[in-house]
């Protein structure tokens, strides 16, 4: 069908249908490359509206209808199909009748753009933003100003704490009555999920929230014009495909607790079952070049009371991640929100690749600068108010980017990341003993470590430890003297957070042995908690001498921490600290001797190997993943001076992956 526009409902909508409390939208919703969602409510009535839809030419080329009904909130939700990729189209509503009238009328200020099917050749631009009450607020005209493809509104949009179905959606009316962000979503996908507050509770999860999330979800789905919402009766999870970049919008809320994990069934979900396969199929075949997997809930360990977090489901959360590795699927980034804090981390290698993991929060003034906590992979924070992100992908040359920035009003762009998607790719795996290799210091020409991590986590010296060539090696290694308190000090983090399979190896040479009848101990090696030495409990690898009873024995014992599942529904598991794991040997096996040693951890055990061969299995009390730790201290343990080692340590290396017994005695066949 096509109209001239002059000619359609020249009748401007007039009276007392429409007040400021009663009317929402127009608003634009989630659009693909031969549609648009749109919501508008006029009034607390029930009727029958009619939208038109014009080209460039201003003619109509598709007109649907909806119902304002009652059930609905008097929301009327418009599906346009079968229009052309990436063309803008204006748009008009009226009512229906023998005398219609029109409620909106077409023009500029009420148009959207459909979606590219190109996959290559374009440049998208998209904003988030989450925690922003109905409140005054700069950030709905700065998104305009930069002519967003797409406004994403990641949780906490608006805070409702309420499961009353008329609480929230009056909260929800009131959110998208905003005048500027009225006026942006006229013209601008205006798409998002939920979070704790929106969902209806502070921590709210599916259990503690079982049967007022039904009507939380109600009103969520009556002032969101979405093309999916979760199952269809279920969840709110759905995605948004812009052609270069695709975004799968997650609910941690509406499943978690409420049935076992689709990964590990002695433990409860976060996503559930069919979000999940959901999930995994849509990574495995989106054609989209950047995939962003956005929810208002963050990745890792929040650190304080509440458990609404990924780190609480961490089964799930690097089963996720594995997948993406196992799968080899690319241009993969992280984003999250809820915590009224910005920051940006990094998790080295995490997926073949390095996973970039965003946080944009808040949007209003409120922070918490208790929540800006210490993680190995962090690299910026900001504690600021009336903060947003923009996502920005480019594939128009050689090399495709994606380019986020971190803005606030007034043109402020506080960081800025740019990633090609080369460094998003993931190379094809080695094959031999460098496969998983996350750390080696050689000490051959200094304390570099020669891992594809690089620089980050090369070694520091502390009270003069330095390479000896001298050593019978055939490079060189690293002299420690007890008596002046010598160390090496890795101020990172190298394996995966939370771990459930690795390797450490390392040569070591003592020139004196922790004195018998004491309790004198060296250590070899032991992981810190924030990059530095400190007592702070964070050992996971922890490898060290004690003397024994036997004055002719030596006790290489192991220690480590790691995580115990959750005691209840609800609740995030803790970290746990296990051993000792002993295993004597003879002293004069050791002393002014190179030997091998080498240890794996699989989350249920501990096993040591002493060259070339397999000394002891140490089962873990407690089975459970490594906690979290922040880099390590060679030649010494946490704190760095005390209980330091006396002799040479060479060939220190740790793999993402457990060794095999052969792959280890390849290892202990090395010159010494």
């Amino acid at each position: 069908m096509r109209t001239c526009l002059v000619c359609i409902f020249g009748i401007l909508a007039t009276g007392s249908a429409l007040y400021a409390n009663e009317v929402v939208g127009p608003l634009i919703g989630s659009i693909s490359s031969s549609g648009v969602r749109m919501l508008y409510r006029p009034s607390a009535e029930a009727q029958t509206l009619s939208l038109q839809v014009f080209d460039a030419n201003k003619q109509m080329v598709k007109m649907v209808s909806a119902e304002c009904k009652a059930e609905h909130d008097f929301v009327a939700h418009f599906t346009v199909s079968g229009l052309r990729p990436a063309s803008t189209y204006e748009y008009q509503i009226a009512t229906t009748g023998d005398s219609p009238k029109v409620l909106v009328k077409a023009g500029f200020r009420h148009r959207f753009t459909t979606a590219s099917q190109q996959r290559s050749g374009e440049r998208v631009v998209v904003s988030f933003v989450s925690c922003v009450d109905v409140e005054p607020t700069e950030i709905w005209s700065e998104m305009e100003q930069l002519k967003v493809d797409a406004v994403c509104l990641m949780g906490d949009t608006p805070y409702i704490d309420s499961s009353d179905l008329s609480v929230a959606r009056k909260k929800h009316r009131q959110f998208l009555q905003m005048p500027d962000l009225v006026r942006l979503g006229k013209k601008t996908a205006v798409v998002g999920i939920w979070d704790d507050h929106d969902f209806g509770k502070n921590n709210g999860n599916g259990l503690n929230l079982l049967e007022g999330k039904i009507r939380t979800r109600k009103a969520f789905v009556d002032y969101r014009a979405h093309d999916r919402y979760g199952n269809g009766s279920e969840g709110v999870y759905h995605k948004l495909d812009l052609g270069s970049l695709e975004i799968f919008f997650l609910d941690p809320r509406y499943f978690s607790q409420t049935e076992p994990s689709p990964v590990d069934r002695s433990q409860p979900t976060c996503f559930g079952k069919q979000q999940w396969d959901w999930l995994l199929q849509g990574l495995k075949e989106s054609k989209a070049k950047f995939k962003v997997l956005a929810m208002g809930a963050i990745w890792e360990d929040k650190k304080n009371s509440e458990t609404d977090d990924m780190f609480t489901y961490w089964y799930e959360r690097d089963a996720l991640l594995d997948f993406i590795k196992d799968q080899q699927i690319p241009g993969v980034t992280l984003l999250g929100g809820d915590i009224h804090v910005a920051r940006h981390l990094k998790h080295p290698d995490r997926v073949g690749y390095d996973l970039h993991d965003f946080i944009i929060s808040p949007g209003h003034e409120r922070t918490i600068t208790g929540l800006d906590v210490y993680h190995p992979s962090l690299l910026w924070s900001l504690v600021e108010g009336r903060q947003f992100l923009t996502l920005t992908v480019d594939t128009r040359g050689d090399e495709s980017y994606l380019t986020a920035e971190f803005r606030q009003p007034e043109g402020r762009v506080n960081r800025r990341v740019v990633l090609t998607l080369t460094s998003l790719t993931p190379l094809s795996p080695d094959k031999n003993l460098s496969a998983g290799m996350r750390a080696h210091w050689d000490f051959d020409q200094g304390l570099q470590n020669q891992s594809l991590l690089g620089a980050r986590i090369d070694a520091q010296s502390h009270g003069g430890a330095s390479i000896d060539k001298t050593a019978q090696t055939s490079g060189g290694a690293v002299r420690f003297q007890r008596s002046k308190s010598q160390f090496l000090n890795v101020p990172k983090s190298f394996l995966d957070d939370n771990s459930t399979a690795h390797t450490v190896s390392l040569w070591f040479k003592p020139a004196s042995l922790p004195k018998h009848a004491t309790g004198d101990r060296s250590f070899l090696l032991e992981s810190t908690a924030q990059g530095v030495p400190s007592n702070t409990r964070a050992w996971h690898l922890s490898l060290g001498l004690r003397a024994t009873a036997d004055p002719s024995k030596i006790n290489l014992q192991l220690y480590t921490v790691t995580l115990q599942p959750a005691a209840s529904p609800g609740a995030a598991p803790r970290q746990i600290s296990q051993g000792p794991f002993d295993f004597l040997l003879d002293r004069q096996r050791l002393r002014d001797h190179w030997n091998h040693v080498a240890f794996t951890f699989d989350a249920e055990s501990l096993s040591l190997f002493l060259n070339g061969d397999v000394a002891a299995v140490h089962p873990l009390p407690v089975k459970g993943p490594a906690a979290e730790f922040g880099g390590l201290v060679i030649g010494g343990h946490r704190a760095g001076k005390g209980r330091n080692f006396d002799g040479w340590i060479d060939e220190v290396a740790v793999w993402q992956r457990l060794l095999d017994q052969d792959e280890i005695r390849e290892l202990s066949r090395l010159s010494h």
